[in-house]
């Protein structure tokens, strides 16, 4: 296949799956929650009582156990001190106390978000229409020098007909002789789209990862899935997996799993360390806690990576990794 028409069919694959419908978040990424308009006031009682409600539901299903006494000490300190004095509404109540517990227990997941009553209470995140929701959140699908295929996408998306795009994607990518997959603006999402995409790369019903909750029991194993449209990944096939501080959650565990199992290289930076599965809380019927209930444990190295990141394989800044993983291929 010439250079030319494989930038027709990589065109033609981006502009086919452009869709710019608004898009949700089901495990996680950086963003701050979208916060519906509530300028109700609350009185210094109502303030106290809510703050009371938000620790108990902390206490009772937060996964760092030996956090919660630290984060709720500091919380209790920080508004007998009159830090929170200036915290007037509920929006406020949920900036500043929830960007509070996120800073305490040093957890990116942790926020509280405030919803209409007749809402459903949900972890996921809306997203404003750009780059986390054009396209799925795949930007780029296109080939290199050396026939080196390249892949940029900002989430895993949770929509079922992320998958489609994703298996385009593959299709299109089947025929290079190795792939670099650019993470370094990839800021979480979907954990079952991450297992759908590494299952092109990693045999069927291979162990990825299993979930296990604060009692340390396992809720979940996940495995390899036999869905991949074709197998050219999943042998002697080099794969470069681009990292930055940015790339967090559900984007970590898909290089943790890919960089355990021997199927890719790191080359970047340290990732956030965002390694917590998370679900969501009602607090009183308008306040949410968007809060941390259980963790992935990698399958081969039996790890997590929160508060640590992913180290890569090959440090560099992320403003070089690109072009770093073009001269490993190169070479390869």
């Amino acid at each position: 296949m010439n250079s030319y028409l494989k930038c027709a069919l990589s065109a033609l694959l981006l502009v086919l799956s452009n869709n710019s419908m608004s898009s949700v978040t089901e495990y996680t990424d950086n963003a701050q929650p979208v916060i519906n308009e509530s300028s109700e006031p609350l009185s210094r009682s109502e303030k106290s009582t809510l703050i009371d409600k938000t620790l108990t539901v902390f206490e009772e299903n937060y996964i760092d156990t030996g956090a919660i006494d630290r984060v709720t000490t500091l919380i209790r300190q920080q508004h007998e001190r009159g830090r929170y004095r200036s915290v007037s509404t509920l929006n406020d109540f949920a900036e500043v106390i929830g960007n509070d517990f996120k800073l305490f227990a040093d957890d990116l997941h942790l926020s509280l978000s405030v919803k209409r009553a007749d809402e459903p209470v949900t972890h996921i995140l809306s997203e404003q229409q750009g780059k986390l929701t054009y396209n799925r959140a795949f930007e780029t699908v296109s080939y290199l020098h050396g026939n080196t295929g390249y892949l940029k996408f900002n989430k895993f998306y949770s929509a079922d007909d992320a998958w489609d795009v994703a298996d385009a994607a593959f299709t299109f990518l089947q025929n290079s002789d190795g792939l670099i997959i650019d993470m370094r603006d990839t800021v979480g999402g979907s954990p079952y789209l991450a297992q759908l995409m590494l299952s092109y790369f990693i045999a069927p019903d291979t162990p990825l990862w299993s979930v296990v909750g604060r009692d340390q029991s396992v809720s979940q194993r996940s495995v390899a899935l036999t869905s991949s449209d074709h197998t050219r990944f999943q042998s002697d096939y080099p794969v470069w997996i681009l990292t930055s501080q940015q790339t967090a959650s559900a984007s970590e565990l898909f290089a943790g799993v890919m960089q355990a199992q021997g199927k890719a290289v790191l080359v970047g930076e340290q990732t956030a360390g965002a390694g917590f599965y998370v679900g969501a809380r009602k607090i009183t019927e308008k306040l949410i806690f968007r809060i941390s209930l259980s963790k992935p444990i990698l399958a081969v190295t039996n790890t997590n990576w929160e508060k640590s990141g992913l180290t890569p394989d090959v440090a560099t800044e992320r403003v070089d990794a690109l072009d770093v993983a073009i001269a490993l291929s190169l070479n390869q």
